[in-house]
């Protein structure tokens, strides 16, 4: 649905920014040159409203009025549309990302807040939960981690049922 070896940065304002399951949706009037006429953008976030909170979102980080600069992979239908990948609000600094386990088209890491705190030198932050992360799609570590995966799952008993 969506050109992931093209990014469309749009210079606009917020029309609206709809904050619900399963994806939270921003309309951008705006243009991708100097000199188009404004027109409507639906850009689409890759995530739900839950997850982008546990990222420090939240259903006021976008509102009408604001003006922003936002990259989005295009619709390959070519219509004003796409898939959210990083928003920049110039009245504040404020940059927003929302995706946090993918690489980009060039192998180079996609925009969101792990990569972003990597870029910067500090350690990616560790699941409350001490939960163990899958590898790299790219990494020799898979056969290692589906071995480690199988065993869990083999050694695992389920309770006998009471009746």
């Amino acid at each position: 649905m969506y050109d992931s070896t093209k990014l469309v940065t749009v210079d606009g304002t917020v029309t609206n920014f709809q904050w619900t399951n399963p994806h939270v949706l921003l309309w951008v009037t705006g243009s991708t040159t100097a000199g188009e006429a404004p027109t409507l953008w639906t850009v689409e976030l890759p995530t739900s409203p839950g997850n982008l909170k546990r990222m420090g979102w939240s259903k006021r980080s976008l509102k009408g009025g604001d003006k922003v600069l936002v990259e989005l992979n295009p619709l390959r239908d070519g219509k004003h549309g796409g898939s959210f990948k990083k928003a920049t609000v110039p009245a504040t600094g404020q940059v927003l990302l929302a995706n946090p386990v993918s690489k980009g088209a060039d192998g180079g890491a996609n925009y969101g807040p792990d990569e972003a705190k990597n870029e910067q030198g500090a350690d990616k932050p560790k699941s409350k939960w001490g939960c163990v992360m899958a590898p790299d799609a790219d990494s020799n570590a898979w056969p290692a981690f589906a071995v480690a995966l199988g065993a869990l799952f083999l050694t695992r008993r389920r309770p006998k049922r009471q009746f």
